[in-house]
């Protein structure tokens, strides 16, 4: 809940990033996506709050699109990003940027249930582990990309 936000603790420690493999398959309960292959690298992420940002991540794209969805994994600068993005259409440019807010919901909410909470805790949690949230609309459908900072340690690492 909201009032939890404020004790909602992140511990982030550098972590392999194979790990996000089973994050991942374990989000996708449904078996809708097809969970790529995690670049090798150091991440810095506390595992217990990104498996929450994953699992609100498909939920939602199971409750609002209940389509395939795509996932990708690639390192960009100096972070691993984790690519979601579903095949229901997107929704309107003007809705990207507030459904990140408390209590925004998208116009094709309709008859879901939802407090409008899910995508801001999430935001939080990745800005409490040096990442980001990023909302796009994709070829398909709306795109998460889920921006994991890597390692401080990762550029004195040999992989």
């Amino acid at each position: 809940t909201l009032e939890e936000l404020v004790q909602l603790s992140v511990t982030p420690a550098d972590v392999e990033s194979g790990a996000v493999f089973g994050l991942l398959t374990s989000a996708d309960y449904l078996h809708r996506t097809e969970v790529p292959k995690i670049p090798e690298c150091l991440i810095y992420a506390d595992l217990l709050r990104l498996q929450q940002v994953f699992d609100n991540i498909f939920v939602n794209a199971y409750k609002y699109a209940d389509t395939q969805i795509k996932t990708s994994a690639e390192i960009v600068h100096k972070h691993l990003h984790i690519v979601i993005e579903d095949c229901g259409g997107g929704v309107a440019e003007e809705e990207l940027q507030t459904l990140k807010q408390k209590f925004k919901r998208g116009s094709n909410a309709g008859e879901h249930s939802g407090a409008g909470l899910g995508l801001y805790i999430a935001d939080y949690i990745m800005q409490e582990m040096g990442g980001s949230l990023r909302l796009a609309n994709g070829a398909q459908g709306l795109k998460v990309i889920v921006e994991i900072a890597l390692s401080a340690s990762e550029d004195l690492r040999i992989i």
